[in-house]
């Protein structure tokens, strides 16, 4: 979790862990403060309670903090509203760092309920009871800055800090689609998170943060979103995954992402062709041959799939010619015409789909070369 300030360890150090406890349990009275200084004093002052084992696993700590952060920003963005001079990025950390600890601090605020003697009280069917002390108040502040949360996220975003503009916009969307925000009735609309989720996306994938930016896209297309290429940035996304993984070698990981978004988008001819380039690392062009084919016939338009398919037909051709290097033309050509007849259309489509790319028109003429020398009309 970030923090607003760090203190030394001797600092740290300086408090007992039942002075800790009373120390937080004073600044939770004076969080309550709209007093500025009051609340920037709180967030230097509650440091050290983080690292405490007792403190750090209240969730008074967290509340705490997270209260003095929002109770800070609000009464800057008032004296934004009336014009006065305010550093907007420390209001931007201010809402990053309260989400954060409010966050934390809602699975904490669950506790059983004890009677007289200290035991726990129980439901009918035996079960414990629970109550909470903080998570109304948590759940009104963090759904209220909702919109506050997704500014920041746009500030970031136009000026290029791809980290906290991915950030942003992912606390806004885990907020505005969370049970509580559904249950409140100010869950945001499905177009809405699915545009959001995108731009998380692609500031993740900016900083190349490729996992977290597939999963981003991910959601944003299982929610609607179909704009700005998105499926190119998904797939591109994977891609840089897989290669990451093909690096180390670890190819049954590198299939089983593959093969997982393969099951959510059958359809994607840049997937099937992912998969036939791995399949091809690992065991040979014959064996990725049909996953290429594959990519061709689920996306007419996928140029590089037809390359692909154009491009491993070579291959097979010429590892015969290199398997037979005593034989005669008038042997040769039998064995390979058949197989570079095949190879052709799917070249010459490759070559029609992006006419920028010369790798297929190379082979191509390769091919009508052999052909001129093996005498081949």
């Amino acid at each position: 979790m970030k923090k607003m300030i760090l203190f030394a360890a001797a600092a740290i150090m300086a408090f007992g862990a039942s002075a800790q406890m009373s120390l937080v349990k004073d600044l939770a009275k004076k969080a309550a403060s709209g007093n500025p200084q009051a609340l920037m004093e709180v967030l230097q002052a509650i440091e050290p309670a983080f690292e405490n084992p007792e403190t750090a696993k209240d969730v008074l700590t967290y509340y705490t903090y997270g209260k003095a952060a929002f109770g800070l920003y609000d009464e800057m963005y008032k004296m934004k509203l009336m014009q006065q001079p305010v550093d907007d990025d420390m209001m931007n950390e201010l809402l990053s760092s309260a989400y954060e600890c409010y966050m934390e601090a809602l699975p904490m605020d669950s506790v059983p309920e004890l009677d007289k003697n200290g035991a726990p009280k129980l439901n009918k069917d035996g079960s414990k009871k629970i109550k909470t002390k903080y998570s109304k108040e948590i759940i009104g502040a963090l759904t209220s800055h909702m919109g506050d949360i997704a500014n920041a996220g746009n500030v970031y975003l136009q000026a290029s800090n791809w980290e906290k503009a991915a950030a942003s916009f992912g606390n806004y969307a885990n907020i505005a689609s969370s049970a509580f925000a559904i249950a409140n009735g100010v869950a945001a609309p499905d177009s809405t998170l699915s545009q959001v989720r995108f731009f998380e996306g692609y500031s993740l994938y900016q900083i190349q943060k490729f996992a977290e930016a597939y999963d981003a896209f991910t959601k944003a297309r299982k929610l609607g979103y179909t704009d700005n290429n998105i499926v190119d940035f998904q797939t591109s996304s994977l891609a840089n995954m897989v290669q990451g993984m093909l690096d180390k070698n670890e190819y049954d990981k590198a299939f089983n992402f593959i093969d997982n978004a393969l099951k959510g988008d059958p359809n994607n001819g840049t997937l099937h062709d992912i998969k036939g380039f791995t399949v091809e690392l690992k065991d040979g062009v014959d064996a990725a041959l049909p996953f290429y084919r594959k990519a061709t016939e689920v996306d007419p338009t996928y140029a590089n799939a037809f390359f692909d398919v154009g491009r491993c037909l070579y291959l097979q051709a010429q590892k015969i010619i290199d398997d037979n290097p005593s034989a005669t033309n008038k042997e040769l050509v039998p064995k390979i015409k058949p197989i570079y007849d095949e190879a052709i259309p799917f070249l010459e489509k490759a070559s029609q789909l992006n006419p920028d790319d010369s790798k297929a028109k190379n082979v191509l003429d390769d091919i009508l070369y052999k052909f001129e020398v093996m005498g081949v009309k």
